[in-house]
């Protein structure tokens, strides 16, 4: 039986969803997030057992509920669902769709498990930011024109990324990544301190609470 999921309001147009653990959290957001951004299935409509013969096949085993510890979809990622595109939809994703379903549109929603990292909430914090907030996205838009990331976007395709979500990926993981960047995405060491201090600045007012 799934355990009780929070939802919590952590600013303006951004919901963040706890789920008590990853497997719950990756089993309940993989259609509607894979329907949003994946490389093969992004504006698709498909079965789970499809999604994970094709994700077996291309990275080795299905490990999907292991390696995704973070989550984040626009609010119009959901309406293939209501429209009954999906169905049947499953008990979890039924749960997930019906906790929005009164939400004035446009809204956010990222969801990690409830004992998961604080740079899981910000990680996907920015890939909301970017969408919902326009004054970050234009200048995040800004800086990125000065520097060549198309390493990193080749990088990010082959972790199963749609073209379309690239520009977020690369800002998001500049804003949040701990650590020295690996080559050869060092050149843009530049480029991640200035998305960090604008990240930084747009996100002061989110309320993000541990646990």
């Amino acid at each position: 039986m799934s355990s009780k999921i929070v939802k919590t309001r952590i600013a303006p147009g951004i919901f963040l969803v706890r789920f008590k653990t990853q497997y719950e959290l990756a089993s309940t957001f993989l259609r509607i997030q894979e329907h949003y951004e994946s490389s093969r299935f992004s504006g698709r409509i498909f079965s789970l057992e499809d999604y994970m013969d094709w994700y077996a096949e291309e990275f080795g085993a299905f490990t999907y509920y292991e390696d995704w510890s973070g989550f984040n979809v626009p609010s119009t990622a959901f309406k293939p669902f209501y429209a009954g595109k999906f169905d049947p939809l499953t008990r979890k994703e039924k749960r997930l769709v019906r906790l929005f379903e009164r939400e004035r549109e446009p809204f956010y929603v990222i969801g990690v498990a409830k004992k998961g990292s604080r740079e899981d909430i910000l990680h996907e914090l920015a890939h909301a930011l970017f969408t919902t907030d326009a004054s970050y996205r234009k200048a995040v838009q800004k800086e990125m024109r000065a520097y060549n990331t198309s390493s990193m976007e080749r990088s990010l395709a082959r972790m199963g990324y749609a073209k379309h979500v690239l520009q977020d990926e690369v800002q998001a993981y500049l804003a949040t990544q701990r650590g020295p960047l690996k080559a050869p995405q060092r050149r843009l060491a530049g480029l991640q301190k200035k998305i960090r201090d604008l990240f930084k600045r747009h996100s002061a007012g989110a309320h993000i609470k541990r646990g």
